[in-house]
C-alpha cells in the first residue's frame, strides 16, 4: 500500500512520515558533490594525480606544509611559486566541473525519464547508478586514478533525482508547501556533511574505501519509500482546481452579468484546461528563471570547486586549510536552518499577497522578494572573496551557505508553485540543464585564474558583474504581476461599477412603480 495515496482525502500523520523519510534521504545521499573541498582534500593526501610524495604513518597520511614541498615543476611559468601542483589541482578542477555538468544533463535525462514514466522507475534508476559511482569512488588510486571521473559523475547524477522526486510530497501539505521543499533542499545541501564525515575519518585511520562501501549499501533505504511511500506516478497538488477556479473568477462574473450562459461555459472549459508543457516551457516566467538560476549556479559552483585553491592562496599553511575546510563544512550543515528560511519567506509572501485580485499577483509575486534576495547574497559572496582576510572567512562561509540554501529552494520552490505539478521533473530537468551547460564554463575561469599572479581576482570580479544580470528575474516577475494585477483590478472596478448602475436603475424602477 502507497501511504501517500490522497484519494480519500488528508492522509494525516502518514505525511509527517513521508516527509522525514524524504528529508533523510536528502540529507544522506543528495548532494554529496557539494562536499567536494572535504573529498578534494582527502584525494589529494592520498596522492591522487599528484606530482609530490606524501609519508604515510600506518594508514594515516602526514599532511606536509605547503611550504615545505619541493618543487618537482622544472617548467612553471608562474610569476609566484606557491609549492602547489597544478597539474593535480587541474584534474581535481576538471573532475569537479564534469561532475557538476553531467549533475544538470543527467537531472535533464532522469527528469524527462521522471514525466514519461513516473516516480519509482526514475528512482530505480538512480539506485543503480548511485550505487555504481559509489563503488568506482570507492575503489580509486594511484594506479586507477581515471575512477575519480566517472565515480563522482555517477553520484552527482544519481543525488538530483533523489530531490526531484521526493519534491512532490509537499503537495501533501496544503498548507506551508514551500517550507516543506525548502526543508528537503536543506537536507540536500547539507548532505555535504556526509564528506565531511569521510574526511574526518580518514583523518582518524578508516580507509577512504571502506566508508564509500559503507555508504552504498546504506542507499538501499532509497528502495523503502520508493516501494512504499512514494506513488508509481505522482503526488498531485489538491488545490489545483481551486486555484483554477479563483483565477477566472472574475470572468465568470462577467459573463454571468451579461447573461450569456454559453460563453461562461466555453470560458471555464478552457481555462479549466491544463496548459501544455511547450507552452510552460516558453513562458517567459520560466526563461528568466532559467537565466536567473545559470547565473547563480556558477558563482556557486565555481566558489565550491576552487575552496580549497583559494584557502591554499590566502592561507599557504595547510593546517590551516584543513582546518577552514571543515569550518567551510560544518557551516554547511546550517544549511537546515537557511533552507527552512527561505521557504518562509516564500510562504509569508504568499500570505501577504493573498488579497490580490489576479493569479499572478498571487501566485508569482511572492517569489519576487526571496529572489531578489538570493541574488543579493551572491552578489555578497561576489564582494567577500575579493578580500583576502582570514578573519572574513567566517563570513564568507555563512553567507555562501545562506546564498546556497536560497538558491536551490527556490529553485525548485518556484516551479513547484507556478507550473503544474506533472510537469515540474521535466522542467527542472530542463533548467538543470540549462544550468549545466552554462556551468561547464567555470573550467575556462579556473584556467584563466591560472595563467598570472592577478587572474584570480579578475575571474571573481568577472563573475561579480554577471551576477547583477541575476536581478532581471524578480524584476520582470514584479513588473508582470503588477501590470496583471491592475488590469483585474479595473476589470474589478468596471463590473461594481456596472452592478451598482444596475441596482440603480432596478431601484429607480421600483420606485416609480412604487409611485404610480
Amino acid at each position: 500500500m502507497v501511504l501517500s495515496d490522497t484519494r480519500n482525502g488528508d492522509i494525516g500523520w502518514k505525511k509527517w512520515l513521508i516527509a522525514g523519510w524524504a528529508f533523510i534521504e536528502c540529507l544522506f545521499f543528495g548532494g554529496l558533490l557539494y562536499g567536494w573541498a572535504s573529498i578534494n582534500f582527502v584525494l589529494k593526501m592520498e596522492g591522487i594525480y599528484g606530482c609530490d610524495p606524501v609519508s604515510v604513518n600506518g594508514t594515516k597520511a602526514v599532511a606536509l606544509t605547503i611550504d615545505s614541498l619541493p618543487d618537482t615543476r622544472s617548467n612553471d611559468t608562474s610569476e609566484e611559486n606557491d609549492g602547489t601542483c597544478k597539474q593535480q589541482d587541474s584534474n581535481m578542477a576538471l573532475c569537479f566541473t564534469i561532475a557538476s555538468t553531467l549533475y544538470c544533463v543527467g537531472c535533464a535525462v532522469l527528469g524527462h525519464i521522471n514525466y514519461k514514466f513516473g516516480t519509482r522507475v526514475t528512482r530505480i534508476i538512480s539506485f543503480i547508478i548511485f550505487v555504481a559511482g559509489s563503488i568506482m569512488v570507492a575503489f580509486i588510486s594511484k594506479e586507477n586514478p581515471w575512477l575519480m571521473y566517472p565515480g563522482f559523475a555517477c553520484i552527482s547524477i544519481a543525488g538530483i533525482p533523489i530531490l526531484v522526486t521526493n519534491t512532490q510530497v509537499s503537495n501533501l501539505f496544503i498548507v506551508g508547501s514551500s517550507s516543506v521543499v525548502g526543508l528537503l533542499s536543506g537536507g540536500f545541501d547539507s548532505s555535504s556533511a556526509v564528506m565531511l564525515v569521510v574526511k574526518l575519518a580518514y583523518e582518524s585511520g578508516f580507509s577512504r574505501r571502506y566508508m564509500f562501501i559503507i555508504i552504498a549499501v546504506l542507499h538501499v533505504i532509497v528502495l523503502v519509500s520508493t516501494f512504499f511511500f512514494l506513488p508509481k506516478s505522482y503526488i498531485l497538488r489538491p488545490e489545483a482546481k481551486v486555484n483554477i477556479e479563483c483565477e477566472v473568477s472574475v470572468k465568470e462574473n462577467v459573463a454571468f452579468e451579461q447573461n450569456t450562459k454559453n460563453k461562461e461555459t466555453e470560458t471555464e472549459e478552457a481555462v479549466s484546461e491544463v496548459p501544455s508543457l511547450k507552452s510552460c516551457l516558453l513562458d517567459p516566467k520560466f526563461v528568466t528563471h532559467v537565466i536567473w538560476y545559470c547565473i547563480s549556479t556558477l558563482r556557486f559552483h565555481y566558489f565550491i570547486g576552487t575552496l580549497n585553491q583559494y584557502l591554499t592562496r590566502i592561507l599557504k599553511q595547510q593546517d590551516q586549510v584543513s582546518y577552514f575546510l571543515d569550518v567551510s563544512m560544518y557551516t554547511m550543515m546550517g544549511g537546515l536552518l537557511t533552507s527552512f528560511l527561505s521557504g518562509f519567506v516564500h510562504d509569508w509572501q504568499k500570505v501577504m499577497c493573498k488579497d490580490g485580485k489576479s493569479r499572478a499577483y498571487k501566485e508569482v509575486m511572492p517569489a519576487v522578494l526571496p529572489l531578489a534576495i538570493t541574488s543579493t547574497l551572491s552578489l555578497l559572496l561576489s564582494i567577500l572573496v575579493l578580500i583576502p582576510v582570514t578573519e572574513l572567512l567566517y563570513v564568507t562561509f555563512i553567507v555562501m551557505t545562506v546564498y546556497r540554501s536560497f538558491l536551490y529552494s527556490l529553485a525548485a520552490a518556484f516551479l513547484n508553485a507556478i507550473f503544474p505539478g506533472q510537469y515540474f521533473g521535466m522542467m527542472y530537468g530542463v533548467m538543470i540543464l540549462c544550468g549545466g551547460a552554462f556551468n561547464s564554463s567555470q573550467f575556462a575561469f579556473y584556467t584563466w585564474a591560472e595563467t598570472y599572479h592577478a587572474a584570480p581576482q579578475h575571474a571573481d570580479i568577472s563573475l561579480l558583474c554577471l551576477v547583477l544580470l541575476s536581478y532581471i528575474h524578480p524584476i520582470n516577475l514584479w513588473v508582470s504581476s503588477w501590470k496583471e494585477e491592475r488590469k483585474f483590478k479595473v476589470a474589478y472596478s468596471l463590473l461594481t461599477k456596472e452592478k451598482q448602475n444596475h441596482l440603480t436603475e432596478e431601484q429607480g424602477h421600483l420606485n416609480l412603480e412604487v409611485t404610480k
